[in-house]
């Protein structure tokens, strides 16, 4: 998620200034105010709202590495004009029965967003004009390491946007601040919204503690285990299938590891982390967690846990078969080893489909992760849109985001892990993505997907940036394995305090 999901965030040229007043800071309670102290330990690098004042003229869309865009005509040759046009009048757009405001408002969505990205969702934008002439878009697109903090110092001064991205890790920070507005109303009132077509066991990154819905999934994926099919072929060995356990692929890990320097081939990558989906991905098989299910105990230093993570470290330094930090940064610089081949085999998201449909070096495929002893588990993880409580165009808000959250949206917007389970094989077969691909994603996404074991309540970086060093030196060989973990539980017990607002 995984940062490879910019093509699923809404983008488009920023159109009018905000004519409307923004409301006054809100009065915020104790639990608000702990919460926004606990995202927020680089306020003072941010402080205050950075949004453009309003002005006499339309701004041009100024970002950096983003080239400007034609407002009427915005398209390359990824993303053609005209084949955009097309496929937005052959689509059946759809209604809800939120009026449309009766007189010309501007609404405000707030997104991260890469070069490619923007020439799509710029396209999104000016065809969503065309059907909504009342409702004018502009948008504020920030950098995805800002975001979070910009965000939160503008709710505490109560200048927020009307439509807002989230990280599934984010949510739960301003849902914790009361930034977002519930949204069941306005789906109760768009009768075709299709609740069932969205991925059930990943909606509780945007639930509060007692059910009520906050923001729907942009974009929600697996993590599938992909192969280099040229490497397995070479070996002469099988190409994974869902009988194979982990054991069998670090067994092949090995098998598959060869050659040294600028022409090794790893055996598997990447070498497991501290992050967020590290205890659905590599310690649940065992029946361990990086953290308890409530994310109020460090768990990592017990023995499931423990035993999982001993075995990759052997992986590393023993084996050799993952890379290790001086080979990602010094041979590797820093690119991932299985999208340029060289690696046999990686547990990634399916959101990076699309890149791996469009390269031509190897040939490549995709298989369920494998299982462990307590069972097979992937996270399910993605990002979302909400709208926000201070709007003052919820009205519009909505009409956005049901079309942009429909399965119609996220095919005009050719997602490769699209939200809407409707959505993928039509994005399948206009990406190239295979069949069979897109069917081991789906069968994920039903049978064993989770989001139990994934971070995401509001101290989830702090555990994540205190934690890696440590294991790094674990990883390096100047730490042994009981004493990093040991070092992570003593580290991270203290943060899990602020836990305790979500």
């Amino acid at each position: 998620m995984p940062h490879g999901l910019s093509q699923e965030r809404p983008t488009g040229p920023a159109i009018h200034p905000i004519s409307a007043a923004r409301p006054a800071p809100p009065n915020l309670n104790r639990r608000q105010l702990l919460a926004l102290a606990v995202a927020l330990p680089a306020l003072g690098a941010c402080a205050g709202d950075t949004r453009q004042r309003p002005q006499a003229q339309p701004p041009a869309p100024v970002k950096s590495g983003v080239p400007a865009l034609d407002p009427n005509r915005p398209g390359n040759e990824t993303w053609p004009f005209e084949e955009a046009e097309a496929l937005d009048k052959s689509l059946t757009w759809p209604a809800t029965q939120v009026p449309e405001p009766p007189a010309k408002v501007v609404l405000t969505v707030a997104i991260t967003a890469d070069v490619i990205a923007e020439v799509r969702n710029a396209q999104f934008d000016l065809f969503f004009r065309r059907r909504h002439p009342n409702i004018e878009i502009r948008r504020e697109t920030s950098p995805i390491d800002a975001y979070l903090t910009k965000y939160m110092a503008q709710a505490a001064g109560g200048k927020l946007p009307d439509v807002m991205y989230t990280h599934y890790s984010w949510a739960q920070n301003f849902i914790a601040n009361a930034v977002f507005e519930p949204l069941e109303s306005y789906i109760a009132k768009t009768p075709g919204f299709g609740m069932d077509d969205l991925p059930e066991n990943a909606l509780g990154y945007f639930k509060d503690a007692g059910g009520k819905l906050y923001a729907l999934p942009t974009d929600m994926a697996p993590k599938l285990l992909f192969y280099n099919k040229d490497a397995f072929d070479a070996a002469g060995v099988g190409y994974p299938d869902a009988s194979w356990t982990v054991e069998k692929m670090v067994e092949t890990a090995r098998r598959l590891t060869k050659g040294e320097g600028a022409q090794k081939i790893f055996g598997f990558t990447p070498m497991p982390l501290p992050a967020p989906d590290l205890t659905t991905i590599f310690l649940l098989p065992y029946g361990g967690r990086f953290l308890s299910q409530d994310e109020m105990t460090v768990t990592i230093a017990q023995a499931p846990a423990e035993k999982a993570m001993g075995m990759w470290l052997d992986v590393l330094l023993k084996d050799k078969a993952v890379p290790s930090l001086a080979e990602l940064n010094q041979v590797l610089e820093k690119v991932e080893p299985f999208k340029i081949g060289k690696a046999a085999m990686s547990i990634q998201g399916a959101w990076i489909l699309t890149e791996l449909a469009k390269q031509k070096a190897f040939t490549w495929g995709a298989a369920p992760v494998p299982k462990g002893p307590a069972g097979r588990f992937t996270p399910a993880v993605g990002s979302g849109l909400a709208m926000t409580a201070a709007s003052r165009q919820k009205d519009a808000a909505w009409i956005y985001l049901n079309e942009y959250l429909s399965s119609t949206g996220q095919q005009f917007r050719r997602i490769s892990a699209p939200a809407r389970q409707s959505a993928w094989l039509p994005n399948a077969e206009a990406l190239g993505i295979p069949k069979d691909v897109i069917e081991v994603a789906q069968e994920a996404m039903k049978e064993y997907a989770t989001s139990d074991g994934v971070m995401h309540l509001p101290a989830n970086k702090k555990v994540v940036d205190t934690a890696k060093p440590i294991w790094e030196q674990a990883m390096i060989g100047k730490l042994g394995l009981e004493d990093a973990l040991r070092q992570i539980a003593d580290k991270v017990t203290p943060l899990l305090a602020e836990n305790k607002i979500a």
